[in-house]
């Protein structure tokens, strides 16, 4: 049976998420063939962040507003995504703990 060609259109957490979620085992990937179309280098979509190199590496953007609700979802698939990467020692994030540090402070008021 031929793969099943599947277009996914811009990189956000949903885009990527259902990637993963298409391909995620030997018996999907055998059966999907998945690809995704972002405009321009960046991935994240409205989670995206980024930085002003001009200004001491400021944050100009965050994509703080799509965690809202979301932790269970979003860290089970985060960190199983995490869990396929490769022992190697020369991979900077090898654990999902090493992408996320824990805050104590939030610009969210109450």
């Amino acid at each position: 049976m031929a793969k099943k060609r599947i277009a996914i259109l811009g990189g956000g957490a949903a885009s990527l998420s259902a990637a993963w979620y298409l391909t995620r085992t030997p018996k999907l990937r055998a059966r999907h063939d998945v690809t995704v179309y972002q405009m321009g280098w960046r991935l994240g979509g409205q989670g995206a962040s980024g930085r002003n190199r001009e200004h001491g590496d400021r944050i100009e953007e965050h994509g703080l507003h799509l965690w809202l609700g979301f932790y269970e979802n979003a860290f089970a698939t985060i960190r199983e995504c995490y869990a396929e990467i490769p022992d190697d020692p020369l991979t900077p994030l090898r654990d999902w703990t090493d992408a996320f540090k824990p805050g104590t402070y939030t610009p969210i008021g109450l």
